[in-house]
């Protein structure tokens, strides 16, 4: 069975959009979508179906997902140990990083540094709610596998090592909401 179609708006007609069968003017239908989009704090349609998956599935996932974390935890508390001994930390009770004291306020010059030797980090001021506080901090995530959480370790502490610029020559502190 066919469904009858409705005729085409008339030449030079706004176009319009249909809901639940009915044309909306278009002036409405973006007073609507501006709408949604300054209230709609969530993601998309495909992001919250696969959340809305994957949470149905957190009995059987999240057991093994916290042992892979708590292993790369352990490989990146070790590395720390091992590269970079005088640094401290405090092991978390949950999340997803280490929030390392690096003793000193050489957080922005050492993640300058780290990026010429291939580690991406952010200074811990970078997480601030004021430029410049935490300046003495690193913000380390555990989020990838132990090898590449001790190599970049072992980077960062060369980079260390080879000397650390006075001041940053090109980064700006900043926020994030």
């Amino acid at each position: 069975m066919s469904r009858a179609r409705d005729p085409p708006p008339p030449s030079g007609a706004p176009l319009a959009a249909r809901s639940s069968g009915r044309r909306r003017s278009a002036r409405l239908v973006t007073e609507l979508a501006g709408q949604r989009v300054a209230t709609d704090m969530g993601g998309s349609v495909l992001d919250q179906l696969l959340a809305l998956t994957l949470l149905s599935q957190a009995d059987d996932l999240l057991p093994s997902r916290l042992e892979q974390l708590r292993q790369q935890r352990t490989a990146l508390a070790a590395a720390l140990a091992e590269h970079l001994p005088h640094w401290t930390w405090q092991q978390p009770p949950g999340g997803l990083s280490l929030w390392v004291d690096l003793g000193e306020p050489i957080a922005s010059a050492l993640a300058e540094r780290s990026l010429d030797h291939g580690v991406r980090i952010e200074s811990g001021a970078h997480f601030a709610p004021d430029p410049g506080l935490f300046e003495q901090r690193l913000r380390i995530p555990y989020t990838v596998p132990p090898d590449t959480l001790n190599e970049a370790i072992r980077r960062m502490a060369t980079a260390l090592a080879d000397g650390l610029p006075q001041a940053s020559t090109g980064r700006h502190p900043h926020w994030i909401a």
